[in-house]
């Protein structure tokens, strides 16, 4: 197999055992076993459990970027929103581990480092030091939104979420998508 293809294989995989197990009960040889390949491609892929999962949020958000041109923030969300609707207790497994290496974390990480990439593509200059805790407020009240949407069994509609965190990001910041 090439590389992206065991890579995505190896997710794939993760992503079966991660519907039916907490992140806490699912181990390498779990994920190996699953997998069909052998610990070394495992690890020439990724260090740990931990980063199949997070790789698994960089594949889809990537995915949607590239697929879908997404012009604002409101059509950014629904995109989101759609592709947890389609596996959702995955993604719920996910964020139930807290500590290192947190679903959550790295779901910050990743969009905050894009938003600041983003900043540099379109303007010549990363996020000013000014406006980095402004962005970094921004990316937390979205990651921690979809959180509680999860959590809370969904008790709005995706279109309606997606437009709340479109009305609440400040105009400056909205063409950094």
């Amino acid at each position: 197999m090439s590389n992206d293809i065991t890579k995505n294989h190896i997710t794939d995989c993760f992503n079966v055992l991660s519907r039916k197990y907490s992140l806490n009960k699912i181990t390498v040889n779990m994920i190996i076993e699953a997998a069909g390949v052998s610990k070394s491609t495992f690890y020439r892929h990724f260090l740990d459990k931990y980063d199949v999962m997070n790789y698994n949020y960089k594949r889809a958000l990537d995915e949607i970027f590239r697929n879908n041109d997404c012009k604002s923030w409101n059509e950014l969300f629904l995109s989101i929103l759609s592709f947890i609707e389609i596996d959702p207790e995955r993604i719920k497994n996910a964020f139930c581990y807290l500590g290192d290496n947190s679903y959550d974390q790295y779901v910050f990480e990743y969009s905050f480092n894009r938003m600041n990439q983003t900043c540099i593509e379109k303007l010549g200059h990363p996020l000013f030091e000014s406006e980095i805790y402004t962005a970094k407020l921004i990316i937390y009240g979205c990651v921690y939104a979809v959180k509680d949407w999860i959590f809370a069994n969904k008790r709005i509609s995706k279109e309606e979420l997606a437009l709340q965190i479109d009305n609440a990001i400040p105009e400056k910041y909205k063409m950094l998508l």
